[in-house]
Parts: structure tokens; sequence; C-alpha cells
């Protein structure tokens, strides 16, 4: 295990071993980590720099002041996503290409226990750089630690969108819908 959270992202190995910090708080295994590819036997290793640069930044810029904010242990959900994995979540064929930052290690899901998942997302609102903010899927009825915040960030020279939405339940349609803004209701 070695200490790389000082390289900089053009000098990070991309052979870094599992244990090795990428930041003070977060491992390289944690940026790829994913219980889904594990148990299908899906390769989710960084296929090249740029996948493994963005994650990193990701994880430096986004990750890692969260935790110092909230001095809660977490693993992100979701960082990166090799494009089989990505077919494998969306239940897709072979030839689908996707467009999800995840697969280009730009974005993340988290939650931290005990911390309210719309109080993570207006934080990070606040408080950080991204490129997007989704509270996804919280529910107050069922609590106020339901569903999860996606948060990605482009990698550095590149303009952040700074969009702000939620996926909730419309319960008139029986669906989930995105709508602009950090909210706990669609209306």
């Amino acid at each position: 295990m070695a200490d790389l959270s000082q390289l900089s992202l053009k000098d990070f190995p991309l052979d870094a071993h599992a244990k090795d910090l990428v930041s003070p708080d977060f491992r390289f295994y944690e940026l790829t980590h994913s219980d889904t590819a594990k148990r299908n036997q899906i390769d989710n290793s960084f296929p090249g720099r740029a996948e493994l640069e963005a994650a990193i930044h990701l994880c430096r810029q986004v990750l890692q002041p969260i935790r110092e904010r909230f001095q809660i242990p977490f693993t992100p959900n979701s960082l990166f996503r090799s494009l089989s994995l990505e077919r494998q979540l969306k239940n897709k064929p072979e030839a689908w290409s996707s467009n999800s930052q995840h697969t280009l290690g730009q974005a993340c899901d988290l939650s931290l226990h005990g911390v309210p998942t719309l109080d993570l997302a207006i934080w990070i609102n606040d408080h950080l750089e991204f490129d997007q903010l989704i509270c996804e899927c919280y529910d107050p009825d069922k609590g106020p630690t339901t569903g999860w915040v996606h948060v990605s960030l482009k990698p550095c020279g590149l303009t952040n969108r700074k969009e702000v939405l939620s996926y909730l339940m419309d319960r008139k349609k029986k669906s989930y819908v995105y709508v602009d803004g950090l909210r706990d209701r669609i209306a």
C-alpha cells in the first residue's frame, strides 16, 4: 500500500495497487468497486488514462471534501462503470453504447449513513464544483435517507454545467421523472 494522494493526475499509475491511496481517505479500488461486476465476473477496470484521471479528479474534488465535512466513512457506489457493466445494469445488448458519465469516470452515486439525502445534495450544491447533481429516488414518506445523490464533475479544464435536478416518483403517472432543482416532491 502506497500513499499516492499527492501525485498529479498525469503521474498516477494506471496499474496502482488496490489499496493505494488516491486521496487522504479513499483507495484506488473504491473508484472501480462494483458488487454487480464482481457477482457477474465483469472486468470493471479503467480502459485508459482519461477515465482514471477523471475518477481521481472526482474523488479528490468531490468525495474527499464530503468525507472531511461529514466525517462519515463511505465508499462511493458506481463511480467508474465499464461499458460491459453499464450494459448489465441497464439490461442492454452488446451493441448498445452508453453516454453515461459513469463510463467516463466522471460520476458517482453516494449516500452517507445517517445523513438525509436531500441535505447531502443541498450541501454539495452550496459548497462544491460539479457538472451535474441529481437527488435520485428520494422519498421523504419512506424516510430521510432514502435514495441517493448522483454527482458528476468534468475533467480539469472543461466547463461544468452546474445542472441541478431531482428524480422523483410522480404518483399520478406512477413513474419516476426528472424535475429542475433539489426537491422532495413533484409539486
